[in-house]
């Protein structure tokens, strides 16, 4: 027997919510931008129960709980976050492939295993939304086109850029959709021999999908453009630069101190300013850039890298598909019965509120993980490879 150290209770109880991955090559740190994510989206939409005016569009001087006010309030890029984690995953088996001659990605296994491991979980989600839309006196006709657009992942396509008022979060899952079925395309990218004209290539065509995104919003009003893959796609991209240098020069090669923990600074000043940089006059331009910098930051980092990949971020950031998928009804269900109740809270006292934030929040991750034990993660266990 080797001298394995003994599990204690809160590895047990986390390794009940451990994420189920397809392949040895476990990135713990991934799991902890997941979590920098989910968080992001879920205080972001949890921040509208508590202010009384629309999120603020600037911050004064000096500092005061307006800045955390302010910050929280532009946590939607937690959606772009998750796209540029997409193409990063997705990009290294096909980029393993071609820049390192190793197996060749069977798209069939490829598609089935998305599929099983996104549909069950979107399913349930979709079908609780409908029956409660029922419930709140939706037409049962307006509400079946809804539902249906929604099984096709092509309400946003079908409805100009609409939200499902089924479920609301169901726009970035079709543009995941979307991405999937075009990555095994755009990963050809990869086959580029030359290290610096593939790289470059991937930052010509960010720039160009940006500007084709806005010249279509400019010259051609819709929501369709910002809630479908032609004004995301940038966000994977960036996903699959940092799959190509992750491989190419990262994932075997020790770390150098002191230019990581140089790295830690840069990259926590970074993910700090992003939310302010959204509100600066075209920054939102750059945010793709940024995003860039910040990933690297951690995948090359001491300190950011090793924060990230604490047991409990990474474990949360492992449920954040069922989070996003089921927190946004939660959000209300519990405000409206028992955290409005229980404070008798008015909107917009900061820094009052930030105990029945953080209260509701806490209190929804609770049961968005039992949805995830017991819906997401079976689903995960039958879409795994068998051994």
């Amino acid at each position: 027997m080797g001298d394995s150290k003994p599990i204690s209770f809160w590895q047990k109880i986390l390794s009940q919510f451990s994420r189920v991955t397809s392949s040895g090559n476990y990135m713990p740190e991934i799991d902890g931008l997941r979590f920098v994510s989910i968080m992001a989206v879920l205080l972001y939409h949890a921040h509208i129960l508590f202010f009384a005016a629309p999120i603020p569009n600037a911050i004064s001087f000096p500092p005061s709980w307006d800045w955390l006010n302010f910050a929280i309030g532009q946590g939607w890029f937690g959606v772009q976050v998750f796209f540029v984690i997409s193409g990063f995953v997705l990009a290294l088996p096909f980029a393993n492939h071609y820049l390192f001659d190793k197996r060749k990605v069977d798209l069939k296994t490829y598609y089935s295993r998305r599929v099983v491991r996104i549909g069950l979980p979107y399913f349930i989600a979709l079908t609780l939304g409908a029956l409660w839309m029922l419930r709140c006196g939706m037409p049962w006709d307006e509400m079946l086109h809804h539902y249906l657009a929604g099984l096709l992942y092509s309400h946003s396509l079908l409805y100009a850029g609409e939200l499902n008022p089924i479920l609301y979060v169901s726009w970035t899952l079709e543009i995941e959709i979307q991405f999937y079925l075009l990555a095994p395309l755009l990963c050809r990218l990869f086959m580029i021999s030359s290290p610096w004209f593939r790289r470059a290539s991937f930052v010509i065509a960010i720039f160009a999908i940006q500007y084709a995104a806005t010249y279509l919003n400019t010259h051609f009003p819709s929501g369709l453009w910002s809630k479908s893959i032609i004004g995301q796609l940038q966000f994977f991209l960036v996903g699959l630069i940092l799959g190509d240098l992750y491989l190419s020069y990262w994932k075997n090669t020790p770390r150098q101190k002191p230019f990581c923990y140089l790295l830690d600074c840069i990259g926590a000043a970074t993910w700090l300013f992003i939310p302010f940089a959204l509100k600066i006059n075209g920054a939102h331009k750059w945010l793709a850039l940024l995003l860039l910098l910040a990933f690297i930051c951690v995948l090359r980092g001491s300190l950011l890298n090793w924060l990230l990949s604490r047991p409990l971020f990474a474990t949360i950031g492992g449920m954040c598909y069922s989070i996003y998928l089921f927190h946004g009804a939660l959000l209300y269900i519990l405000h409206d019965h028992l955290i409005q109740p229980l404070f008798t809270l008015e909107k917009g006292q900061w820094p009052t509120n930030l105990l029945p934030l953080a209260t509701l929040t806490i209190l929804t991750l609770i049961v968005c993980s039992a949805a995830y034990k017991y819906i997401e993660r079976p689903s995960m266990l039958w879409g795994s490879p068998k051994k």
